[in-house]
């Protein structure tokens, strides 16, 4: 059964959903978004179901959560993580999301059992730091013709890193809604990959 539940962090209250029991699979939306797209498409039955907790929060100010002073998103992660008291996360992370998935994973890489990156923004920023995350498995997935971000974007994540490895479900830059299936099974298989 889901949870709906709130986490007091630097006075905010922030907002998350979780499903399952088992290590924990943090899931973060892009900024169209909150966290309840993940439970439309059925990502948390999935996650839950593979033998993992899925937890998806929605960032400062968006969905249920209030804004914060946070330190930028991936701070925000951090601080997300910590205060549910997580040593190690698996993290997936679409387009905003993304980003700040990544920007946690490149500062805190003993903190990450594995990385999915969808349709990741900004992911140029972070070319120098991305050595970091040898030998973490990454999983790419990207919509045919994202508009949003291009594929220059999961190309510098397969040049950087030898675990990365990219899938495309779709079309548009949400390819999670062009076909939830496909996309959770894509997920379903990285999680059991990882256990």
């Amino acid at each position: 059964m889901m949870e709906e539940n709130y986490l007091v962090i630097k006075g905010s209250n922030i907002h998350y959903l979780k499903k399952g029991s088992g290590p924990p699979v943090i899931i973060l939306h892009g900024a169209s978004y909150n966290s309840t797209v993940w439970d439309q498409i059925g990502l948390l039955d999935t996650v839950a179901e593979t033998g993992y907790t899925a937890i998806a929060v929605d960032f400062p100010g968006y969905g249920k959560s209030q804004e914060g002073p946070f330190d930028g998103m991936h701070a925000f992660v951090y601080d997300f993580v910590t205060a549910m008291g997580f040593n190690k996360v698996v993290l997936i992370g679409a387009s905003m999301g993304g980003e700040a998935a990544l920007g946690f994973a490149v500062e805190h890489p003993n903190m990450v059992k594995g990385l999915v990156l969808v349709g990741a923004i900004g992911v140029r920023y972070y070319r120098s730091k991305l050595i970091a995350l040898e030998g973490i498995p990454i999983l790419l997935i990207w919509g045919r013709k994202d508009t949003i971000s291009s594929p220059e974007n999961y190309k510098i994540v397969l040049e950087a890193v030898k675990t990365a490895k990219v899938t495309h479900i779709g079309i548009r830059h949400a390819c999670y809604l062009d076909d939830p299936i496909k996309f959770n099974e894509e997920i379903r298989k990285f999680l059991k990959e990882l256990r």
